[in-house]
């Protein structure tokens, strides 16, 4: 293997290799680690994976629709298995099984968000994790001090990039029911980078209902209420991953009625599921970010009787059917 590469090394300027591997999926890349020391050093470089990054997401072709899901076994004592479901063009899902990438990871462990394939983990004690499901590469770090559900606080979550720093960033909101229904929310983010916690000042919005935040844009988005008992009191709070600045942008236009939001991303896309109980859902995109005349809505569906929760978007695919949950 090693001649192999010295030849083409000798035969091919090392800017055509690169392009050559950054073309390839990353379950082909990935195998020519073992080719040679100069071939894992370039595919393990910063500047091969940003770029493999940014060239994937731009060219959708060589991105198959993926979802990671965690299962835990009780009778098997507290372990926790990740799962890597993969969609292909004319084929049913095929399913991959992760070995618990670390044993911090206990039964209860849940998965926050994700981010250029990367996703990031938390459990009950304390830890979270990022967790690269294509290479078993994981980075295990703290969780901030304060506990959660501390004097009845309620504890949101955050996962995203800042392109800016280069630097993975995971965002903590800790809620505090006020009087007259108002929320004191304080906000925690932890760097990657600086390996270290630091608090966001300036968040007072209301009640953020979303448990999770989407990724789009460079920013952060959670469905928030100020208000349950009024129609036009829900709107979706922002935190510029980059700048730590907040923001917020307007849902579409929507009935008079009783309504509950839900948000996911698709191809970049932010998307909002506006729920109308009990009868029936409709899902929006925003096709310009950051436009409110810009939501355009998806699809409008009935919502089965049986459902034991609201309707969230999971996915789009190719062909634009749907997948929720």
């Amino acid at each position: 293997m090693e001649e192999i590469s010295t030849v083409l090394a000798k035969q091919l300027p090392q800017e055509i290799i690169f392009e050559i591997l950054l073309r390839l999926p990353i379950k082909s890349f990935l195998k020519f680690r073992s080719v040679s020391k100069s071939w894992l050093s370039l595919i393990s470089s910063p500047l091969f994976n940003k770029t493999h990054v940014s060239f994937t997401l731009n060219n959708p072709k060589m991105t198959d629709f993926r979802l990671a899901v965690i299962a835990s076994v009780s009778k098997l004592g507290r372990i926790c298995n990740i799962y890597n479901m993969g969609f292909e063009k004319d084929s049913f899902f095929t399913v991959v099984k992760h070995s618990n990438p670390a044993k911090s990871l206990s039964l209860s462990a849940k998965i926050l968000g994700s981010c250029n394939g990367l996703i990031c983990l938390t459990s009950d004690r304390f830890t979270l994790m990022l967790f690269n499901p294509c290479t078993g590469n994981f980075n295990v770090f703290p969780d901030s001090m304060l506990k959660d559900n501390s004097g009845g606080c309620y504890v949101r979550y955050g996962f995203g990039y800042d392109s800016c720093n280069e630097d993975y960033k995971v965002v903590k909101i800790f809620s505090f029911p006020r009087a007259e229904g108002r929320y004191e929310n304080m906000v925690k983010v932890y760097s990657l980078k600086a390996k270290s916690w630091s608090t966001v000042e300036g968040f007072n919005s209301g009640n953020i209902n979303g448990k999770l935040g989407v990724f789009v844009n460079g920013a952060l988005h959670w469905e928030a209420c100020y208000n349950y008992c009024s129609s036009d009191s829900w709107e979706i709070v922002t935190l510029d991953l980059a700048a730590g600045q907040y923001g917020k942008i307007a849902l579409p236009r929507y009935e008079d009625e009783g309504i509950y939001w839900t948000l996911g991303v698709s191809r970049g896309y932010l998307v909002a599921c506006c729920n109308y109980e009990p009868k029936k859902a409709d899902m929006w995109v925003m096709k310009e970010y950051g436009v409110e005349k810009s939501w355009t809505k998806l699809v409008s569906m009935s919502l089965p009787v049986d459902r034991r929760d609201y309707i969230s978007p999971l996915f789009v695919t190719e062909n634009c059917s749907l997948a929720q949950s």
